[in-house]
């Protein structure tokens, strides 16, 4: 009896089993059906051959197995639609897609065909529909805005567009430093504007300070009166080809070529006056630093120059890790001081740990001894000029910015 009632529960546990298995393929196949009217007469029809099939496998007569193959039949006739779609379905997923809906976004490939062709107003209209379609899209924006500024030369429309962009409150941070920048571009390029520049820069730094966006947008601000002392120059300047005298060689007295001391020392000034307007320029502070040390033999100097670009908090870690690297070559080039270097490397590997930078710094390490003997002899002392020796030495307070 107990044998028999177990036997019975195992039965009845199976075909739980297999309806439940069965039961939630019915059910997602249905939900993803595209006609499951019919689908439903198939499941309907499957069970009745399913239950009639039982029913004929227990009887006795001498036909039974070949009436047996007969609903069997039927079932397989009706499913084999459905089967070979199952089959072949990852085939032609790979041509229509699949069933995954697909997402809408908006399409630009005709404005940039129009424009290409320089139908610049057709262009503007292309992306306007778009954007009619997918209200505040940034690429569409921006787009946008292109086109005004760099084709149709409407700065003011250009403007009011980007504008518009940085008003959205889930703009991104780097859509909106990118948009920024182009602003600034334009301002500067076609507006000829560099404190409308100046100011465009200065909104990055309100959004983003202390920050390295912040430490760009610094730099595009020192760099914006050269910016406009070039274009000056390109445009007023007319070049002459200068006449040389002629009987040079027959002079008793030959006159001497500016010592290249002299130079160093001009542009070592120079440096000092774009930092004492602008401390935080990075790039003038790394050519001071690289002057002092390979052309003014002041290793000192140059080691406080890139310390305290180390020191930044707002500098990205791959320009650390850049300015660590260059004080480790200056230890071994210019100092011959190879554990002074080693620890400059090993600086980058406990800053920034598991990364290409602490890796590249790594492998160095090996090679520092080979860098050593191949480093040239010690150069002639050069004397400093009369601009300031020790800017960039006077530390501030705490600050990660630069003290004057």
């Amino acid at each position: 009896m107990i044998a028999l009632l177990g036997m019975v529960l195992g039965d009845l546990l199976g075909w739980l089993f297999v309806m439940a298995v069965f039961g939630f393929w019915g059910f997602r196949s249905y939900l993803k059906s595209t006609d499951r009217g019919n689908l439903v007469i198939k499941w309907t029809c499957s069970v009745l051959l399913f239950f009639a099939a039982i029913g004929i496998s227990k009887l006795k007569f001498a036909f039974m197995p070949l009436l047996l193959v007969l609903p069997i039949a039927v079932c397989g006739i009706m499913w084999i639609p459905n089967v070979f779609s199952i089959l072949i379905k990852p085939l032609t997923n790979a041509f229509d897609g699949g069933d995954e809906e697909a997402e809408m976004k908006p399409f630009y490939f005709i404005a940039e065909v129009k424009r290409r062709k320089g139908l610049y107003q057709e262009a503007v209209a292309a992306v306007r529909e778009q954007l009619e379609k997918f209200p505040g899209d940034v690429e569409g924006m921006m787009k946008l805005a292109a086109l005004q500024a760099e084709d149709l030369r409407d700065l003011p429309a250009a403007t009011a567009t980007l504008n518009e962009l940085l008003q959205q409150p889930d703009l991104p941070s780097n859509k909106t430093v990118a948009a920024l920048h182009a602003l600034a571009d334009w301002q500067l390029n076609l507006g000829r504007d560099p404190e409308a520049a100046r100011a465009t820069f200065e909104r990055v730094l309100q959004l983003y300070p202390n920050s390295p966006v912040s430490l760009a947008a610094e730099q595009r601000i020192a760099h914006l009166e050269g910016v406009t002392d070039a274009r000056n120059f390109r445009e007023n300047t007319v070049f002459k080809v200068p006449v040389r005298e002629r009987d040079l060689g027959l002079r008793q007295t030959v006159p001497q070529p500016e010592s290249p001391a002299d130079d160093a020392d001009a542009l070592a000034a120079e440096y000092v006056r774009q930092l004492e307007k602008y401390p935080a320029d990075t790039e003038a502070r790394e050519k001071l630093a690289l002057l002092y040390a390979e052309q003014l033999d002041r290793l000192d100097l140059a080691i406080s120059q890139l310390e305290q670009l180390a020191a930044l908090t707002n500098a990205t870690p791959r320009q650390t890790a850049h300015w660590l690297g260059l004080l480790a070559t200056l230890h071994i080039r210019q100092g011959n001081d190879m554990v002074s270097a080693e620890n400059a490397l090993r600086r980058i590997i406990d800053q920034f740990p598991k990364t290409a930078a602490a890796s590249q710094a790594l492998a160095r390490l090996g090679t520092l001894q080979a860098e050593l003997k191949a480093a040239s002899s010690v150069t002639a002392s050069k004397a400093l000029g009369v601009y300031e020796k020790d800017l960039g030495l006077k530390s501030g307070s705490g600050s990660p910015r630069f003290g004057r």
